[in-house]
């Protein structure tokens, strides 16, 4: 019920520490990192970069307690391969930055666009496990159904979790959980419906919004999905759940709203450059608009760092027919269940 995402690659030119086939030229990178909430910055915060061969992947500097940093390199205007720039700190995330068109032989010096951190969080789809908050008459009916969730009797923690919410409508937490446990059931309209509850009872429970998203577009109820979407960017003000754009972006997609589509997955490779897939989902709104050859150039992207995918095959099928009738005869969905 816990997905995780992997950052990915983008094109370097960096050669620190490997044997150099061309002239090396000494580059100082200088930048900033920043709270994407405003907020204090984490204690011990280091750049790394990482590439998609590993070979030029190398530990940076930590950053001042102004959050800037300061990187002396030496790079290889011969040698390419996929990298980026990334903030670590225990606990958060990070945009990434990418280096690709500098190979220090036109500036010694060079500044970076800010790297944005943000805390960790859970996935929606994780049951929290608390006696805090629980209304007195669900609290029964609660642990009996943490305990089927331990011990993975999902039709008895729907039984329990209808009751707990049935004793105490506006449990948002209950009916959230319920939520949870219909999906993996695969009750996909009863789960939507709890979602629909958890959120009425608590507008601020911003997983519920992010479960009733995910789960009108696995059911392709585009219209739920836009309106799910657009209400939790009201709501998430700090942004803790940027995957909410690319849910937009498909959502439009399906309503045939391209331009509006463009506009959200833009927003979604800003707000969360770690989600591979929006590549793909850029390329088949290029391709919805007519711009072939822009969403080749999208999807042969996805494909080259996300090789592992489920359904990479369908993807390279569709690529190979991408302007032909034949084309829609195979049609991947744009973001996986």
């Amino acid at each position: 019920m816990i997905r995780r995402h992997i950052l990915p690659s983008l094109l370097l030119i960096a050669g620190l520490g490997l044997p150099a086939v061309a002239e090396v030229y000494p580059l100082i990178l200088r930048g900033k990192v920043v709270m994407r909430d405003g907020s204090a910055l984490p204690k011990q915060i280091s750049i790394q970069r990482m590439c998609s061969d590993d070979n030029g992947s190398a530990p940076g500097p930590l950053v001042d307690k102004k959050g800037e940093y300061l990187w002396r390199m030496d790079v290889d205007p011969m040698r390419t391969r996929a990298c980026h720039l990334v903030a670590v700190s225990s606990g958060f995330s990070s945009t990434q930055v990418d280096i690709s068109g500098l190979d220090g032989s036109t500036t010694t010096v060079q500044t970076m666009p800010d790297i944005f951190i943000y805390s960790k969080v859970a996935d929606p789809y994780t049951i929290v496990s608390t006696d805090t908050g629980i209304p007195g008459k669900s609290m029964g009916s609660w642990k009996a159904a943490m305990k089927a969730v331990d011990g993975n009797n999902i039709p008895e923690a729907i039984t329990q979790l209808q009751k707990a919410v049935q004793d105490s409508p506006k449990f948002a937490l209950g009916w959230h959980s319920l939520g949870i446990v219909y999906q993996v059931q695969g009750m996909f309209n009863e789960a939507k419906e709890a979602w629909k509850h958890a959120i009425e009872a608590d507008p601020k429970l911003l997983p519920a919004y992010v479960g009733l998203a995910r789960m009108s577009i696995k059911t392709k109820d585009w219209q739920e999905a836009l309106t799910a979407t657009d209400a939790l960017l009201k709501v998430d003000t700090k942004k803790v759940y940027p995957e909410v754009y690319i849910h937009q972006a498909v959502a439009h997609y399906g309503l045939k709203d391209y331009d509006a589509a463009l506009a959200s997955i833009q927003e979604s490779m800003k707000a969360d450059p770690s989600r591979k897939r929006a590549e793909y989902v850029m390329g088949r709104i290029l391709e919805a608009k007519g711009d072939t050859a822009g969403a080749r150039q999208h999807i042969e992207k996805y494909l080259a760092s996300d090789p592992a995918a489920v359904d990479v095959e369908n993807i390279r099928g569709r690529l190979e027919l991408m302007g032909k009738p034949e084309a829609s005869a195979i049609d991947p969905a744009l973001e996986l269940p």
